[in-house]
């Protein structure tokens, strides 16, 4: 097993172990997030390989942690740390759910986008590009958060995730005054620029 059971009889060992668990997971998170936009900025399709693998790593781990932070659940807790135990659980799942939406949903519509050969305005394609940094940016404040508990830090990551909704409602709006215009690229990727921002919105 990766954590050692008789780290379970001690609280503050368990939930350290398991914080470092999570944290590798958001860090393969990461790699996937960033092969994926090296995919949309290259317009190849090589760095999308091995999305599938780092996805089924992603599950594992976060089933192990979950089963992990369960057993340690039923041992004497302080409240602090069942809310520990909590809040590192949810952070798991969400992580998990990222992993979904990138191999699923992100990874998929960058395929597509190479196989087609399309190519985005270049107003969407700077759109898309910041929000793909934002969600990088937004991921690693939440790996030092979950480290550091830093409410400097946390409240910045709020902040972030408002602007992911501007900028997000923005380029919808952008998008589809290009469309108005009848800007030929823009009709081309027309689904596939409103999937990206409605992904990258779910992740953030």
């Amino acid at each position: 097993e990766f954590i050692a059971e008789k780290e379970l009889k001690t609280p503050a060992l368990a939930l350290s172990s398991a914080t470092r668990e999570v944290l590798r997971i958001g860090d393969l998170i990461e790699a996937m997030l960033m092969r994926t936009i090296s995919a949309f900025e290259t317009n190849t399709r090589t760095p999308l390989a091995g999305i599938a693998q780092l996805e089924s790593q992603v599950e594992r781990l976060q089933q192990e942690v979950k089963l992990y932070l369960s057993r340690l659940n039923r041992s004497e807790l302080s409240e602090a740390e069942a809310a520990g135990s909590m809040n590192l659980m949810d952070y798991a799942i969400n992580l998990e759910h990222v992993g979904d939406i990138i191999e699923k949903g992100l990874a998929e519509e960058v395929r597509k986008k190479v196989d087609a050969g399309l190519t985005f305005s270049p107003d969407g394609g700077r759109e898309l590009r910041e929000l793909f940094d934002i969600t990088l940016q937004n991921l690693r404040i939440a790996q030092t958060v979950v480290v550091s508990h830093d409410q400097n830090m946390a409240r910045q990551l709020m902040e972030t995730k408002e602007r992911v909704r501007h900028v997000e409602r923005a380029s919808a709006e952008n998008h589809l005054l290009r469309l108005q215009e009848g800007r030929r690229e823009s009709l081309q990727t027309s689904s596939l620029h409103l999937d990206i921002l409605r992904d990258l919105k779910r992740i953030n």
